[in-house]
């Protein structure tokens, strides 16, 4: 009994330590996430929900036609993230920028925690569902612009997997139930919810594969699809959807296939990223040999649509952290008993190990602290420093000042902060709401004229502007200049202002 005392107490301090490591990793991963959360311009997409927000909750009325531009517009406007704008506008409104910044960050930690918990019921300890997160952990540098609504988007399809593994697991179809509910919510917040359905319908197929229970999630689907009907639209929202999943978008770069972002352009590191991780999934993938037709389907399909466009890849890196857990847990276990790991463990010494890892904690913090988290900018073109983000600050505030009102043409990037800031003074085109508000015969020929093709004049004969903002590199920037319709008022280090020589009196003020 006397010896076998000193090795009980002995096992219970390794399970202390064991526990105090695990804390310690988990903290330090929580500052990594926040660095990486820690991205303070704001979104191009921002101003549009706060516009939105703004209409809905000053006017007490729901805004279903588009007041915004100038140009023709859908006979009625859906918004698919309407829901987002009526809940940032009072959080911006009353307590200020830093509270849309926080609500990003508790969503996106949410997220990670949902994927943590989903690896474990699959079965990876501890170490290699916390491996994982740290492998996909860049999609939060990456896809957490703040504030846009995909983090609702991303945070339901985390929840969505982690209740459907539930329920696949314990055979608890009651589980499935929840997914209604949420769709409602998600629905109504963005109209990536589609990407719940879709997830719904891969368990269906991948579980009657194997002739396990299969009509739960069916039943989930349809429920959940009907759910989603419950949105200010009705079935418009769907006719919306439809069109809008098929539709080219050539010029917005998120949208790019992932093969043609690698020769270039800002998702060029990224998706070389994105293509070591994809490698490290099947490798692992093929090594495990026991994955279910639903993890294979699932993987699969969301590895096609991550191939077609930039912005899906996340689809496919959350289930590849919830899914290859398991067998990269096992996969550690094995390496912890190679003879040479044993050596390395062995020759590691803990004031050596205590000593890194406090370095590391306060390298991160002393980081997280100077970047200013929860701060919400919209830098002007000399203060850029994020994914070259800027906004015409100082143009905004030449036409406030000389009080110019009219229709503004200005450069797509611009559209939802101008009108957020310049309306009812001015209407603008085009802006990033896109096919939600514009039909596609008025996108093209101002797709023309912002990348000054040869029939660039066309949407100035069609939708004649007072005025045109434009960044200083933009290509049409050159043939305006040389217009003589057009005379130049305002240039700074990021934007240039023009207006027509033929303008009203109160136009001629600007020199």
């Amino acid at each position: 009994m006397e010896r076998e005392r000193p090795l009980a107490m002995a096992a219970m301090a390794g399970e202390d330590i064991v526990k105090l490591v695990k804390i310690g990793l988990m903290l330090l991963f929580l500052l990594y996430c926040l660095k990486l959360l820690a991205n303070t311009t704001a979104d191009l997409d921002l101003w549009g929900y706060l516009a939105f927000g703004r209409l809905f909750w000053e006017t007490g009325v729901f805004p279903y036609h588009d007041i915004f531009s100038y140009v023709p517009t859908h006979p009625l406007w859906v918004y698919h993230e309407w829901l987002t704008g009526v809940l940032f506008y009072p959080l911006y409104k009353g307590f200020g920028p830093w509270a849309l910044q926080l609500l990003k960050n508790l969503v996106a930690l949410s997220t990670m925690v949902l994927i943590y918990l989903t690896a474990r019921r699959r079965g990876a300890d501890f170490w290699g569902a916390l491996a994982m997160l740290w492998v996909i952990s860049g999609f939060l540098k990456i896809d957490y612009s703040p504030v846009r609504a995909q983090v609702f988007t991303y945070f339901f399809f985390a929840l969505s997997l982690f209740l459907l593994e539930t329920a696949r697991e314990m055979q608890s179809w009651s589980r499935l139930v929840w997914l209604i509910p949420i769709q409602i919510i998600w629905s109504n917040l963005h109209g990536g919810f589609l990407a719940g359905l879709g997830l719904m319908g891969i368990y269906f197929v991948g579980e009657a594969v194997v002739r396990r229970p299969f009509w739960p999630y069916l039943a989930a689907a349809i429920l959940a699809g009907l759910a989603s009907l419950i949105n200010p639209y009705g079935l418009d929202y769907w006719r919306y959807l439809l069109s809008a999943v098929s539709m080219p978008r050539p010029e917005i770069l998120e949208w790019a296939p992932t093969f043609a972002s690698l020769f270039g352009g800002p998702y060029q590191f990224n998706s070389l990223c994105f293509g070591v991780i994809v490698f490290f999934a099947l490798t692992l993938l093929a090594w495990s040999r026991s994955q279910t037709a639903t993890v294979y389907l699932a993987l699969a399909v969301t590895l096609y649509l991550s191939l077609r466009h930039v912005r899906h890849q996340i689809f496919f890196l959350i289930l590849s952290a919830a899914y290859l857990a398991e067998p990269f847990s096992n996969y550690l276990a094995r390496v912890r008993t190679f003879p040479i790991m044993s050596r390395i463990l062995v020759c590691c010494n803990y004031h050596l190990a205590v000593l890194l890892y406090l370095a590391a904690f306060f390298l991160l913090s002393y980081q997280v602290a100077t970047i200013q988290p929860l701060k919400l900018a919209a830098p002007s073109a000399t203060e850029v420093h994020e994914k070259n983000i800027y906004y015409p600050t100082a143009a905004v505030a030449f036409i406030q000042n000389n009080q110019l009102r009219g229709n503004l043409l200005t450069d797509f990037d611009w559209g939802e902060y101008l009108f957020w800031t310049l309306y009812p003074q001015c209407r603008i085109a085009i802006d990033g709401r896109y096919e939600t508000v514009y039909p596609e015969k008025i996108v093209r020929p101002y797709m023309d004229f912002l990348f000054a093709r040869a029939n660039w004049q066309q949407f100035l004969r069609d939708y004649p502007p007072d005025m045109i903002l434009l960044k200083n590199n933009a290509r049409i920037l050159k043939l305006l200049q040389a217009d003589a319709n057009w005379r130049q008022v305002f240039a700074d280090a990021g934007s240039v202002l023009l207006i027509r020589r033929d303008s009203p009196e109160h136009f001629q003020a600007a020199k």
